[in-house]
């Protein structure tokens, strides 16, 4: 929710629907937050643990979970970084230093985010909330130069916008994924801190998106490819683009840190009960797939796939696999607590078949969308089929069964 990528999607969503947007970032955050709450239900831990993993393989089954949960992983430790390193490096340039090589500085990042992991996982922990804070703290000091501004008081008009596009509508589901995830520790409830992070985003992303519509102007907004940074410049001047350069640096570091911790974290728990291809059961070497990462995420940089426009199709992509996996999730959840006869579990199921549908429909509405399909049918064709070999090979008692234990 922090990442810059989001501050596009919000700005570019709402000048060309207005009201409607803002209406449909409301409806985004219910839909959102009751999955969670569902994902993050009590009941779905043992002994006070739960992982994703472990909740695919109770209410779906092996080959689902693991075919999921590769095709996400690895389209998010790659994909996303690849773009976010590269916008930041970029901002950099043109924000702070002009003579520095913009894609040096992506490398640069990349490094001390791979350092902070190798050198251990409570380090890229520690790190997070400090960038999470710049984020919001300079996006908060924004919003506040904007209401002292002289455009504050001009009138915003509550007109549906240039034009009714529903797939920029059905986009605000993108703006708010990531509370889905599961850290293994033993706190009973965490739908709380989960539920307060969302509210906040919904109501911070609503204060900036009339800002800027104040400020900038309806079509200016519309027509833009960085309406976050034209926004801060009306705002604020100078100080505006310096605040909007360290949300857009920090807020890809946070995004990119929590996509390494998600992916490792992630394939350790697939790794624990035997299921990830090519490990023994338990044996997953943490340090060995940061540096994968870094190495596959450097040959992208390198290749110049961040500066191709099909990196915009892969980032859709990505997302939509994303809200698949929060869909089956959701599934999964609520067949779980349909067994165990929790109260509104069925919910998970209707839940998840809005999500799907929301999916399959982005996608179909895409500018690209048999180049999206295709990527996206290719990911999953090749991850399942991987796991379906691997489960074909691998010994039924060198498998963990997690079947009841979410």
């Amino acid at each position: 929710m922090v990442s810059p990528d989001t501050l596009v999607r919000l700005g570019g969503g709402f000048a060309k629907n207005q009201t409607l947007f803002l209406a449909a970032m409301a409806l985004a955050v219910l839909f959102i937050a009751r999955g969670t709450s569902l994902v993050r239900h009590p009941e779905l831990r043992s002994d006070g643990r739960c992982s994703q993993t472990g909740l695919l393989i109770a209410g779906l089954g092996r080959l689902p979970a693991m075919s999921l949960i590769l095709a996400s992983r690895f389209t998010l430790v790659l994909i996303l970084p690849t773009a976010l390193l590269v916008s930041a490096g970029f901002a950099f340039n043109e924000i702070f230093l002009y003579w520095f090589p913009n894609f040096g500085f992506a490398f640069l990042l990349l490094a001390a985010i791979a350092l902070l992991h190798l050198a251990g996982e409570r380090f890229a922990l520690a790190v997070q909330p400090f960038l999470v804070t710049i984020c919001l703290g300079c996006l908060l000091l924004l919003c506040l130069a904007g209401l002292g501004g002289p455009a504050s008081s001009k009138p915003v008009s509550v007109d549906t916008g240039i034009s009714f596009t529903p797939e920029v509508m059905g986009g605000a589901l993108l703006l708010f994924l990531g509370t889905d995830y599961i850290t293994p520790g033993r706190n009973r409830d965490s739908r709380g801190p989960s539920m307060a992070a969302l509210g906040c985003a919904l109501l911070l992303f609503v204060f900036w998106a009339m800002l800027s519509l104040q400020y900038v102007g309806q079509v200016r907004l519309s027509e833009s490819t960085v309406p976050h940074l034209l926004a801060a410049r009306e705002v604020w001047g100078q100080t505006g683009r310096v605040l909007m350069g360290c949300i857009i640096i920090c807020g890809s570091c946070a995004a990119v840190n929590s996509l390494f911790h998600l992916a490792s974290r992630s394939l350790a728990s697939l790794a624990e009960r035997g299921l990830l291809p090519g490990h023994p059961r338990g044996a997953f070497r943490r340090r060995r797939f940061i540096l994968l990462f870094v190495v596959l995420i450097g040959g992208l940089m390198a290749g110049g796939l961040a500066g191709h426009s099909i990196i915009e199709v892969y980032i859709q992509a990505t997302l939509l696999l994303w809200l698949l996996m929060f869909a089956m999730l959701c599934l999964a959840a609520g067949r779980i607590l349909m067994r165990r006869a929790v109260p509104h579990s069925r919910q998970g199921l209707a839940l998840a078949a809005v999500l799907t549908a929301a999916a399959i429909f982005l996608a179909l509405r895409h500018d690209q969308a048999m180049v999206l399909i295709r990527f996206t049918l290719l990911i999953l064709a090749a991850t399942t089929g991987l796991s379906l070999s691997w489960l074909w090979k691998r010994p039924a008692h060198e498998i963990i069964n997690s079947h009841h234990q979410p």
